[in-house]
């Protein structure tokens, strides 16, 4: 059984539904074979994702998710990832696409981090919008109820 936990750092509602959110981590872990997971996603601010990002990784830039996988490899896997709305929306109108759909693209995306994928080279990156992109085609228009 996959597990999901939506979360933000303000105390506002997500700014996609965890219905959605929920719906997606399930559909990427399970496709890989993940058949028992627990994953909490947290929506949280600039500020809060580039001091995760330079503590844990130290680099001292903004991003828009981070993703840290908590299980050791003979455990089921347990993760935690966390998506900048504000990130979010400025990805949007980068690359043409809804607020919402940028927010799901994230979502997959730290799924995949969860997974083992890494983007460290083009290639990587490159397949992991391959991936991306199936997710969001396949289950995306699911998670629209």
């Amino acid at each position: 059984m996959i597990t999901t936990q939506v979360d933000t750092l303000d105390g506002e509602p997500p700014p996609v539904a965890a219905e959605s959110v929920s719906a997606l981590v399930a559909a990427v872990l399970n496709d890989a074979g993940s058949g028992t997971a627990g994953v909490q996603v947290v929506f949280g601010n600039d500020e809060y994702l580039k001091e995760l990002k330079s503590r844990f990784f130290g680099q001292a830039v903004y991003t828009d998710v981070i993703a840290f996988n908590l299980n050791e490899s003979d455990e089921p896997l347990e993760g935690e990832i966390y998506i900048s709305p504000q990130r979010a929306r400025e990805n949007s109108r980068l690359y043409h696409q809804t607020y919402r759909r940028e927010l799901l693209r994230l979502v997959v995306h730290g799924c995949l981090h969860l997974l083992g994928h890494e983007d460290d080279t083009p290639q990587q990156e490159e397949r992991m919008r391959v991936l991306e992109d199936h997710y969001l085609e396949e289950v995306a228009p699911e998670t629209e109820r």
